[in-house]
């Protein structure tokens, strides 16, 4: 009997320490945003140790991609990208979020039009997205 308890207690630590447990944290506001049109600032990966302002980020959706992990898709306006700050088309892992807020805020023009035109679920000819889950 006492083996079955540690087999359950060991099950159950590592089920709480699945990388799945932390990406799902994220999925509901950002969710929200994507219905509603909402602006996030999320702190992603390494931002904070290179100086970085937090990311703006307009959700357009939120999938799960062929290897089981979860991605949004949106409209980046502001934070670093490879350096630098500029706005643009990007395709973020839960995995390396560490934060969400929603803040108020509008999508521009350019990012309403993406999101309008919808994703497919590739860049370029890889296409790695499995499911949609909002948008």
């Amino acid at each position: 009997m006492k083996l079955i308890q540690i087999a359950i207690a060991t099950l159950a630590t590592a089920a709480l320490c699945s990388p799945v447990l932390a990406q799902s944290k994220h999925e509901a506001p950002l969710c929200e945003a994507a219905k509603t049109n909402r602006v996030v600032e999320i702190i992603y990966d390494k931002d904070a140790s290179k100086g970085c302002l937090p990311r703006l980020v307009d959700v357009h959706q939120v999938a799960i991609g062929n290897n089981g992990k979860m991605y949004m898709h949106g409209w980046q306006s502001r934070g670093c990208t490879k350096g630098r700050d500029y706005a643009s088309e990007r395709i973020f892992r839960f995995d390396k979020i560490k934060s969400v807020k929603i803040i108020d805020g509008a999508f521009n023009e350019k990012s309403q039009s993406i999101k309008l035109k919808g994703w497919d679920g590739c860049i370029g000819s890889n296409c790695f997205i499995k499911e949609n889950i909002c948008e």
